[in-house]
């Protein structure tokens, strides 16, 4: 008595501070019924006694669609919170399958009456198709039509169940491999976006853990072969088709799968529509290939312009500093691989990156000690690179193994006046390392 009594004065609270008439009914009567169910389903709510608040709910629901965004956000949990508990349930189909109609029409009538299609699109299509994977296609086309209104303001469950969903397609023969690889890059662009623009930890780390489910769903569809010869296929019926080699071109080049000549053809359309930094990354990539390592340079620093502080740039740096190694540009390499680190000071690559371009500079940068100081200040990089990226130890290993050989040996340290343990500065590198020996 004392919760109806509590109802009762919260209605005539709402009456006596002049709500909008029209959000609550076309009659005084439908205005008080829908005040009345309003407030007595609120306060079993925040109870969470939300058997008790379903019925006045719908009251409410029926009478006055346009009274609150908040009924709609309720309803949806209301609803949620059943299927629960029965979606599962293979005795109870016939129920579940009126409630999630009743769900969807929720969502249908929130945006009729509140607006934010792509923001409850992206909603209605995630709960249909965690309740219903028989309805993955129905599920897809709605997140897919969220997506297009959100852009980059597409949620991570959003992104995440759009692809989740494409792939249940393909195992009930709706879809097909090639959509597979071709829709991967646009939720993957989504998705490391945000997770380079989204400031708050949380949000981010649910981006990331989507971009993890991404990614493994991808894995298990996408081998080079499949793609050059499904992706080729396609391309070949729609050449000219600019956004699919773009998407082709991105897929290709996540998968590193740059051993065909597709790859070469996509990235020059693509790079003959708008150079982006895509496609001179791609040109790059082929032309390092054919060992024609100064255009590869050319194409790899074009790219880095065009990246900015795109997703790829450290990519994009970490191949331009190899171009530059191997073309023995010590300078140019130490820049992209310190680019590289001012983003990410772990990146181990990086690290090996200076080590690789520091051993080029041997032939050009000794001492009196000859080439082999040069080689220490090298293998302090490498254990660098192993110390804080262990994802390169192996790596780093071999070449400190490899390069110990070219360090002087006791005698020439020791007719140097010098100690092994002491420390030594390398004037051609301006650099200062530990005396070391190979023997």
């Amino acid at each position: 008595m004392k919760k109806l009594v509590f109802a009762l004065v919260g209605v005539l609270l709402m009456t006596a501070n002049g709500f909008s008439q029209d959000k609550y009914g076309d009659t005084p009567e439908q205005q008080q019924t829908c005040k009345e169910n309003l407030s007595l389903y609120r306060e079993y709510r925040d109870q969470k006694l939300y058997d008790d608040a379903l019925p006045f709910w719908r009251v409410a629901f029926q009478t006055c669609p346009k009274s609150s965004k908040t009924l709609y956000i309720d309803g949806a949990k209301f609803y949620g919170d059943i299927l629960d508990e029965i979606y599962e349930d293979s005795t109870k189909i016939d129920v579940r399958n009126a409630y999630i109609d009743t769900l969807m029409m929720v969502y249908d009538k929130r945006i009729e009456n509140f607006g934010e299609e792509g923001k409850v699109l992206g909603y209605k299509g995630a709960d249909l198709f965690q309740y219903d994977r028989s309805r993955s296609s129905e599920a897809n086309a709605i997140l897919k039509r969220s997506m297009e209104l959100q852009g980059n303001d597409t949620d991570a469950k959003v992104a995440s169940k759009y692809y989740q969903s494409l792939y249940e397609m393909y195992k009930m023969d709706e879809a097909t491999k090639s959509d597979l690889l071709v829709e991967y890059m646009p939720v993957l662009e989504i998705l490391d976006y945000n997770i380079l623009n989204t400031e708050d930890e949380k949000q981010r780390s649910r981006f990331e853990k989507a971009k993890g489910n991404l990614d493994a769903f991808f894995i298990k569809i996408a081998e080079c072969d499949d793609i050059y010869r499904i992706l080729g296929e396609r391309i070949a019926e729609s050449p000219n088709d600019i956004e699919l080699n773009k998407k082709a071109l991105a897929v290709m080049n996540k998968r590193d799968c740059s051993d065909n000549e597709l790859y070469l053809q996509v990235a020059e359309r693509v790079y003959a529509d708008e150079p982006t930094q895509v496609a001179a990354y791609s040109i790059g990539i082929q032309k390092l290939k054919v060992k024609e390592y100064a255009d590869a340079l050319k194409y790899f620093e074009e790219a880095v312009e065009l990246c900015g502080d795109c997703a790829y740039s450290s990519q994009i740096h970490l191949r331009a500093g190899q171009a530059a190694t191997i073309l023995g540009r010590v300078s140019t390499a130490k820049s992209h691989a310190n680019s590289i680190l001012a983003k990410e000071p772990k990146n181990g690559e990086a690290y090996i990156l200076i080590g690789d371009a520091i051993v080029g500079s041997a032939a050009s940068c000794g001492d009196k000690l000859g080439s082999g100081a040069v080689y220490w200040v090298a293998t302090d990089y490498y254990n660098k690179a192993k110390s804080v990226d262990s994802s390169v130890a192996d790596k780093a290993n071999q070449k400190i193994a490899g390069y110990k050989k070219y360090f002087p040996d006791k005698q020439a340290i020791f007719f140097n006046n010098l100690e092994i343990g002491g420390k030594y500065t390398v004037s051609c590198l301006g650099e200062t390392t530990t005396i070391r020996s190979s023997d």
